[in-house]
């Protein structure tokens, strides 16, 4: 496996605190926290870009959510709980980023009781359901918020190329193998759920299914990229917490 100095080469600037601008993935047209309850328990959002930026080509980014300076990742080890970002440390200067996503009325813990059967040890995958599906599902369900697509634009288009040809697993000489026991996971039927829960609603199922036509990228893109690139990907594998 590459170790984290030879995949990264460039020095990342230090932790910056910024208020995030985008919303994405509201249901019922409101911004606030689900529930009752005022909020008093503070989101953030860390973010850690992987690898080399290469110009043209979106970044890999491993993020996880904060609640309170508790840090939340998913990996194959199912949701772990650290402080001080620690799932960031293995990245130059991690994390780079940490974004005040808002206040919620839901704790860390009961987001977690909420998450975690949906997130179980052993079920990660690098493509299709790794540490920003969950930060996406943790962000919707604290504050009904979505995780920014920038940030998993990536494994999206990645995902649609493997589907087909299984261009991504050639290429990594089998680093990467699909995980067969994530092959029932959906980003979108676990919004539902979440919104069904605390609202009885089931708008967002029918407009935010996560099915792989209506999330993933266009065609384009996907044939932009080219086989080098995917073999600098396969060689960042290993920097992935998992």
């Amino acid at each position: 496996q590459a170790s984290l100095s030879q995949v990264v080469g460039l020095r990342r600037p230090a932790v910056r605190i910024a208020v995030a601008s985008w919303q994405m993935g509201n249901c019922n047209n409101s911004d606030a926290p689900a529930g009752n309850g005022v909020p008093q328990h503070q989101v953030k959002l860390a973010i850690s870009p992987i690898g080399v930026k290469i110009p043209s080509i979106p970044e890999a980014y491993h993020t996880s959510i904060v609640v309170d300076d508790k840090e939340y990742c998913f990996t194959s080890h199912g949701v772990l709980c650290n402080q001080n970002c620690k799932s960031h440390a293995r990245f130059q200067n991690g994390p780079a980023k940490v974004i005040h996503m808002g206040m919620s009325h839901i704790s860390g813990e009961e987001m977690l009781a909420g998450l975690k059967r949906h997130f179980a040890p052993g079920t990660y995958d690098l493509l299709r359901k790794n540490c920003n599906s969950f930060v996406d599902c943790a962000l919707f369900y604290l504050l009904r918020r979505r995780l920014d697509g920038q940030y998993r634009i990536l494994e999206q288009m990645l995902e649609c190329i493997d589907d087909t040809i299984g261009f991504v697993r050639i290429l990594s000489m089998g680093e990467y193998m699909p995980n067969p026991k994530a092959n029932d996971f959906n980003v979108g039927k676990i919004l539902a759920r979440i919104e069904a829960a605390s609202s009885s609603s089931v708008g967002l199922a029918d407009t935010q299914d996560g099915r792989k036509g209506k999330e993933g990228p266009g065609g384009a893109r996907k044939d932009a990229l080219g086989a080098a690139w995917v073999k600098h990907l396969a060689a960042q594998i290993a920097t992935i917490p998992l």
